[in-house]
């Protein structure tokens, strides 16, 4: 089998802090409509043991959730401390809590000067207002000004309940959000204005590059409000910059088109452990190697594409 995964940094990789401010509803998962818990707990220890029977270098760690300004802290805080206990296994992709733009801006500023962060994590919601809501641009501009990259991650969409035919989010709703935001914020003109701001989406891009070319043919016929910049071309010329992980999305019905719509040199490498299970994991990256979708030489580049995108863990791994 194809070893072309090996050495492999994995952008897509969860922690728990164990800790903090907010206190977590025990019943909180069944409240999300999962029938047990989504992720058994974490460890360094077991972060270590995954990546090494796998062959996998590096693991950028997020805490992908809406947070409280107070619990992002914490956890950014438990995660950097981590990374500089091992700063060659484990990198940093700071949340911030984008629901509150003071927030925001001061753990922008406190990740990326006082815990060194290679980059940040949003939601793909909040509170019902997805990424192209004016609230958010102070963050995005100082996003922007810093050249950062961006780890956008998929949370449970407004309306959950309604919409969700009683199964968890990961299973359907997970993939529509990402899609929802990204959207709305091409429509609204985020990446157009923020350029220098990479952006790196879940899952593939969730049913983003799916549903690209119905978005730019529908999205700017005239029935449609959108500014006159919004047209086809530049509608499909954001969603080839964006970066897609291979998170849960190894097979040719996931890959595929996220090389109509982008290419392989938008392609990063993800697991989502632990909440992917290693099973799920196992059988995404056997997929990557064996569906002939993507040459060893491709699966290969991922790793060279991630170190562009993070500068500071590249010069950790030099």
């Amino acid at each position: 089998m194809s070893n072309a995964l090996m050495g492999s940094i994995d952008v897509h990789g969860h922690f728990s802090s164990g800790g903090g401010p907010l206190q977590v509803d025990p019943n909180s998962f069944e409240a999300s409509l999962f029938v047990a818990p989504p992720a058994s707990s974490w460890s360094v220890e077991d972060a270590l043991r995954f990546m090494d029977d796998r062959g996998i270098a590096t693991q950028l760690l997020s805490s992908a959730s809406v947070l409280p300004p107070e619990q992002a802290r914490f956890d950014n805080e438990f995660a950097a401390d981590v990374v500089q206990q091992y700063p060659q296994r484990f990198g940093l992709l700071a949340n911030v809590p984008m629901q509150d733009s003071a927030a925001a801006l001061a753990e922008i500023e406190y990740a990326a000067t006082e815990l060194s962060a290679d980059g940040f994590v949003i939601a793909t919601n909040y509170d019902g207002r997805y990424l192209g809501d004016s609230s958010f641009d102070a963050a995005f501009a100082e996003l922007n000004r810093r050249r950062a990259t961006v780890f956008v991650h998929p949370v449970h969409p407004a309306g959950f309940r309604a919409v969700a035919c009683g199964r968890p989010g990961p299973v359907l709703e997970f993939t529509f959000d990402t899609a929802r935001t990204i959207v709305d914020a091409i429509f609204a003109g985020v990446f157009q204005r923020y350029p220098d701001m990479r952006v790196i989406l879940s899952h593939g891009g969730g049913a983003l590059p799916t549903v690209a070319g119905r978005v730019a043919s529908a999205g700017t016929m005239p029935f449609v409000r959108h500014d006159e910049s919004v047209t086809a071309e530049s509608i499909r010329a954001q969603i080839r910059r964006l970066y897609y992980d291979t998170a849960i999305a190894g097979g040719p019905e996931s890959i595929l088109p996220v090389l109509e719509v982008a290419g392989a040199d938008q392609v990063v490498f993800g697991t989502d452990f632990p909440p992917a299970s290693p099973g799920v994991i196992d059988s995404t990256m056997h997929a990557l190697r064996t569906g002939g979708v993507l040459t060893d030489k491709q699966l290969a580049a991922m790793r060279d594409t991630t170190l562009s995108l993070f500068p500071a863990l590249a010069a950790r791994l030099a």
